[in-house]
């Protein structure tokens, strides 16, 4: 065995050992939550994990393994698709399961007769129509929620990631086509294959394992946009007490929204001003109510001038709070 062969099956190794750190977890995952898509997605990868190494390379050639598991890791493919992206849905999953379980047939048919190009030409082809499938399927996913902003970042990029690994898989499945059916037979075309092989699992990884430190990454700035959208809401909740209660006082609008935050912070025993505000956003009708009827609320008007008149602006905010009811309620989460 030459070193060129003998590089290309240690790759070959190496990546069957790496998709196996992805199998692994998936299979955990799919057994502890009960995700069907998940079972079929680790399946996926397991049957590559037995395929690669027994590929036509050394001592290690089996093609009855190779093809066989080549042929499974396939069908798990369009069924990890199928019963994620196309549940419930008109699916083209008959057409092409047909396809595959034809391929698997005729890459067992090709081991008998000992025509590599044979199983090759009834065999691969499937991978190209399993990875565009779920190129286009993960794409038009994440279509769907890429504008929704309650749907996290690092969510969102592992739709990307699925994206980019498909896509690179698909590459990865045409030129492997191309080679094992000796329409292109070089070595630098085999590498290639490898070396594609090698960026979509480590892409997978990221994908599927996702080391903690890579999601808060992916969601470094969700945390600040989730904060600016609690601060518009609790100013846009404290503004219509805040409005109401300035009329025909003589305290300032910023006093009063001083008054009731600070009102809110000894309740929740915070004067932090995120946790006020996420408060304030969470309560319902009946907190605010409450909070009206506080006697520290009541002082700190009082105090904030001499000749303000809390009763009365509590009053109004009373009113303000009775008028848009439904408004507050839906605020609560």
């Amino acid at each position: 065995m030459d070193n060129f062969t003998l590089f290309k099956l240690g790759f070959l190794i190496t990546i069957s050992l790496l998709r196996l750190v992805v199998a692994l977890p998936l299979f955990q995952t799919a057994r502890r939550n009960n995700l069907v898509n998940l079972y079929w997605l680790s399946a996926q990868f397991i049957a590559l994990v037995i395929a690669v190494p027994f590929a036509a390379i050394g001592p290690l050639d089996n093609r009855w393994i190779f093809w066989t598991f080549i042929s499974i890791s396939e069908i798990s493919l369009l069924m990890f698709v199928h019963t994620t992206f196309r549940r419930g849905r008109s699916s083209a999953m008959p057409v092409l399961m047909t396809l595959a379980v034809i391929g698997l047939i005729g890459g067992a048919y090709g081991t008998i007769i000992n025509n590599f190009e044979l199983s090759a030409w009834l065999v691969y082809p499937n991978a190209v129509i399993a990875w565009g499938w779920h190129f286009i399927e993960a794409l038009r996913s994440y279509r769907n929620i890429s504008r929704d902003p309650s749907t996290e970042d690092w969510v969102k990029s592992r739709y990307i990631l699925m994206i980019i690994y498909s896509a690179v898989d698909f590459v990865g499945a045409v030129l492997g086509t191309i080679v094992t059916t000796a329409i292109l037979t070089s070595d630098i075309a085999s590498m290639i294959v490898v070396l594609i092989n090698v960026t979509s699992v480590i892409f997978q990884i990221l994908t599927w394992v996702m080391p903690e430190g890579f999601r808060r990454w992916l969601n470094r700035n969700q945390q600040a946009r989730v904060e600016e959208r609690i601060h518009e809401q609790a100013m846009s909740i404290l503004d219509i007490l805040a409005s109401a209660m300035v009329e025909g006082t003589d305290v300032s609008k910023m006093l009063i929204l001083f008054a009731i935050r600070k009102t809110i912070g000894q309740e929740i025993n915070s004067e932090d001003e995120k946790k006020v505000e996420a408060h304030a956003v969470s309560m319902r009708y009946e907190d605010w109510s409450n909070l009206l009827k506080n006697p520290e609320l009541y002082l700190l008007i009082r105090n904030a001038n001499a000749n303000a008149d809390p009763r009365n602006a509590i009053a109004k905010a009373e009113y303000a709070l009775t008028r848009k009811q439904s408004l507050f309620t839906m605020q609560a989460k």
